[in-house]
């Protein structure tokens, strides 16, 4: 359980500095959102309070005027023959005045259905001066509602929403000696410029401030760790062998980790030195104990060409005049002085390191080529074919060693092969490594043998010195490379592996 729980973490998790920037951000514009909707929805909720107190005001405000008028037009029994009259409009004007005065934001009349208005007043109005003047532009909207009120002898109700605000009318009857007579309030209820309206603006104004402001500090922020994280990941890029010091980025956590990095740097070249000392003791011991392994070797090797020069020098000597058995015994001489010339050859070059002398060598399978053209006849008098294939490769080594590691292993391959058999070099780049192969279609090497291939006199011939393979060895060695054999069903495989460097 707790094994998927780490792989569903793995897969949402982000997994860098600049993804967990994001998160927090997004995080934070989501918390930003939803603050912005709750400021919405309090103004909402403002604004429909503000409706319904505002109804219950004229509501409220329309009784007032109703009970008002009862308690005027007490004890008259019939109309006046003047409703225009302007005793009687001053006293309905004080009765709408009276009803009105603690009503905030109410402003209402009297109005009979055949007179149109006959009397106004807005107690509460904030303006200069009293207002007196019916508003013309709800002129229209009263007449229907009192009428209405009248007609009906029940309250009527208006709503009308605008843009910048909410208009309610309410018109509610007025019984008494004067037919069609009703009375009416009315207030505007502001949706936007309002209280309300300017708190919930000012809040989302701050809060896309605030986002804003995050979002281009954040920005600037991820901008700043990018650019320092590039500049520590080319840094580190640059070097190839060991860690580099790298300088400090004004970052406190980033220069923690440059800190612990050099830190490192420091500890790991240390170990390096420490180890390359300890590989060249550990050579030299190899090479010593080679040595050793070499010197019985040797007293093996040349012991047999000596024995055989001293005896056709004494059948020489014995012969006499016999011109044709003294030049057939100096002949075998002479071949086991070349044998020995080549077992002293080789075994100088396993014991002796000399200084490599690289240098760029711009077509590797022409190098080999010129290896092959070297040993064409030498092939064809054993019946074999010898070919060097492949693209450009170009490399970069001592010409002079390689060439005889190479001699070395094309010399192998040809006494290994049977007449009718082929010998293929070719060469090829992978990775930072070039690949010098020497393949023959031989009989391949002995099982007891593979183990110890490239050691000293380790051969499976009776006239060989097994040298060859132990030179091709310590030549790759000398240039930091590798010498391995393939063992296939139908031959043999050398490959020689070599550091490779661009020009």
């Amino acid at each position: 359980m707790r094994g998927r729980i780490s792989r569903l973490l793995g897969r949402t998790v982000p997994r860098s500095i600049v993804g967990w920037f994001v998160v927090c951000w997004s995080a934070f514009l989501l918390a930003s959102v939803v603050v912005g909707m709750l400021l919405i929805s309090l103004y909402e909720q403002s604004t429909t309070e503000q409706l319904r107190r505002a109804s219950a005001a004229v509501a409220h405000g329309c009784d007032a005027i109703a009970a008002r008028y009862q308690f005027f037009v007490t004890g008259v029994t019939h109309a006046p023959a003047d409703l225009r009259d302007a005793d009687f409009a001053r006293g309905l004007t004080g009765v709408v005045q009276i009803a009105l005065r603690d009503l905030y934001g109410v402003e209402g009349g009297i109005w009979q259905k055949d007179e149109g208005s006959l009397a106004y007043a807005f107690p509460t109005y904030e303006g200069t001066g009293q207002k007196t003047d019916l508003p013309e532009a709800e002129r229209a909207s009263i007449r229907e509602a009192a009428d209405a009120a009248a007609l009906d002898g029940a309250p009527f109700n208006r709503r009308r929403e605008g843009r910048a605000q909410t208009l309610l009318l309410h018109a509610c009857p007025l019984p008494g000696p004067i037919p069609g007579l009703s009375g009416w309030t009315m207030a505007r209820v502001p949706t936007t410029g309002g209280q309300a309206y300017i708190q919930a603006v000012a809040g989302l104004g701050l809060l896309l401030l605030v986002v804003l402001g995050s979002a281009a500090w954040l920005g600037r922020l991820l901008l700043g760790w990018s650019q320092r994280l590039r500049r520590l990941e080319s840094a580190l890029a640059s070097s190839s062998e060991e860690l580099p010091k790298l300088d400090h980025t004004g970052q406190r956590d980033l220069d923690r980790i440059v800190e612990a990095v050099n830190r490192a740097g420091t500890r790991l070249a240390e170990s390096r030195r420490t180890s390359e000392a300890m590989a060249r003791q550990v050579a030299e011991a190899k090479r010593l104990a080679t040595l050793g392994r070499v010197v019985a070797g040797v007293a093996h090797e040349i012991r047999n060409p000596i024995a055989a020069m001293r005896l056709k020098a004494e059948n020489a000597v014995a012969a006499g005049p016999d011109v044709a058995r003294k030049d057939n015994a100096l002949k075998v001489i002479v071949e086991q002085i070349g044998r020995l010339e080549t077992l002293l050859r080789n075994l100088l070059s396993s014991v002796q390191r000399a200084p490599l002398v690289s240098a760029p060598v711009k077509d590797v399978v022409a190098f080999l080529a010129e290896r092959v053209e070297l040993f064409r006849e030498q092939a064809a008098l054993l019946g074999g074919e010898l070919e060097a294939r492949g693209d450009l490769v170009e490399g970069h080594f001592d010409p002079t060693r390689i060439a005889q590691a190479i001699d070395n292993l094309i010399l192998n391959a040809l006494q290994n092969t049977p007449p009718g058999g082929r010998v293929i070099l070719c060469a090829e780049t992978t990775g930072d490594r070039v690949l010098l192969v020497v393949a023959d279609t031989g009989s391949g090497v002995p099982e007891e043998l593979r183990n110890h291939l490239f050691e000293p006199f380790v051969t499976g011939r009776s006239e060989g010195t097994g040298l060859g393979p132990a030179v091709v060895r310590e030549i790759a060695e000398a240039h930091g490379g590798t010498a391995r054999a393939v063992h296939r069903d139908d031959g043999t495989t050398f490959v020689l592996e070599l550091p490779w460097r661009p020009s």
